[in-house]
């Protein structure tokens, strides 16, 4: 009698062992799924917010092209053309884009610096420092990569410099605005601010100051035009490594959709009237506090 009891215990055991093993398999399957879902929802969000950001890219490009293909093209690259005229916010559903261009000319290009002999670029660099009142450092200090031929290759990036003992992140950010990192480059005197127009020698701050504020509508046409200025009559300043012209630029696009947030940066040289090559690009998530993309 208490025997087919007892089986009926273990039968009844056994299907609620299998009952809660289903339960459990079943349950996992559908955690699985909800995150197969949110991951596949993610990437999907990911890739709208980066053909956005393309697009964005391609709008940069053909604002330099539509300057290139102009009279006289970017032999004299100056504030008043259209790569320079602050972009609307794009509105788009559900968020927005916005679209910066500056030019890396306007910059001291830190591979000028790396010639231990070439003093110029080197003194100018270190007035620059001075000047924004960072720590002084030698980018020629790197222990660089080199060619099949033996040569250092060149920086790519400012982010390079952290190695140094003296770059810290707070450097890198501060000096973000004042150098660039390219192949080759000069100072465009036609849209470099005042800082880095007063680390050239014979320039001072306030006179820099000036000269940034007082610049012709359509820029220098010559450097010699430049240097030809009163203010710099009788002052001992070297033409090296100066420029009225540039061809390296770099666009900042910010997206914003559906509280997403990313920013692209592709660096661009503008190799003709019909092709602006992207160099590089960086992919960055959007600041948090900027508040272009808020407004």
């Amino acid at each position: 009698m208490n025997k087919p009891r007892a089986q009926r215990g273990v039968a009844l055991l056994s299907v609620l062992l299998i009952t809660a093993l289903v339960t459990l398999v079943v349950s996992n399957m559908l955690a699985r799924q909800r995150l197969s879902l949110a991951s596949s929802s993610h990437l999907v969000q990911h890739q709208q917010l980066w053909q956005l950001a393309l697009s964005g890219e391609s709008w940069a490009r053909s604002q330099l092209r539509e300057d290139a293909r102009s009279e006289g093209g970017l032999l004299v690259t100056h504030l008043g053309q259209h790569w320079a005229r602050p972009a609307p916010a794009f509105p788009i559903e559900g968020g927005r884009l916005r679209i910066h261009i500056s030019d890396l000319g306007s910059r001291l290009n830190l591979n000028s610096t790396l010639v231990q002999d070439d003093v110029i670029p080197r003194a100018r660099y270190q007035r620059l420092l001075a000047l924004a009142e960072i720590k002084p450092h030698d980018p020629a200090a790197l222990l660089r990569p080199r060619d099949r031929l033996g040569r250092p290759l060149p920086l790519s990036d400012i982010s390079e410099l952290r190695p140094l003992p003296e770059v810290g992140p707070d450097t890198l950010q501060r000096l973000a605005p004042l150098v660039a990192a390219y192949e080759p480059g000069y100072i465009n005197l036609n849209t470099a601010d005042a800082l880095v127009l007063a680390s050239i020698e014979g320039i001072d701050l306030p006179t820099a100051r000036t000269l940034a504020q007082t610049r012709p509508a359509k820029g220098y046409p010559t450097v010699a035009a430049f240097l030809a200025n009163p203010m710099l009559q009788g002052r001992d300043i070297t033409a090296r490594g100066l420029s009225v012209n540039s061809r390296q630029f770099r666009a900042t696009i910010d997206v914003e959709l559906h509280g997403r947030r990313l920013r692209l940066v592709s660096d661009l040289r503008v190799m003709s009237a019909d092709q602006v090559r992207v160099q590089q690009r960086t992919l960055l998530p959007a600041p948090l506090n900027d508040p272009s993309l808020t407004e």
